[in-house]
């Protein structure tokens, strides 16, 4: 499966996806397993061909990683009670999203400042 960086333009938290489930705009979900664990990516009818995946507010570059099965599972019950998922198993993680580095901001950027002189007190 050919999986896009996991960014703020692709994530969507747990919240939205039941409010999702509930107006019906749930295409389908999709569990990947991992050597590290589980994670979710959710499709919309509205957004064909993209995916999107479940992270938590305080990294929304990274998947939200289960440890177990079972857990994901129970969680799912709980927000998805009619809906249910793909299993996908021996898959990796989305790739990185690469960034930019950072400029640093100067008034002259190809001039070097000069020492200043000081001169001794007398």
């Amino acid at each position: 499966m050919n999986l896009l960086p996991c960014s703020l333009a692709s994530s969507i938290l747990e919240g939205d996806l039941e409010q999702a489930a509930q107006q019906q705009t749930l295409d389908k979900l999709i569990v990947m397993e991992t050597p590290e664990g589980f994670y979710v990516i959710a499709r919309f009818l509205w957004a064909k061909g993209k995916d999107w995946y479940l992270t938590t507010r305080r990294n929304r570059t990274e998947p939200r990683l289960y440890k177990d099965l079972i857990r994901l599972n129970k969680n799912m019950k709980e927000i998805f009670p009619t809906i249910g998922f793909e299993l996908l198993r021996n898959q990796h993680m989305p790739p990185a999203e690469v960034e930019e580095p950072v400029q640093a901001l100067t008034a002259n950027p190809g001039k070097a400042k000069k020492p200043t002189k000081r001169t001794p007190k007398k």
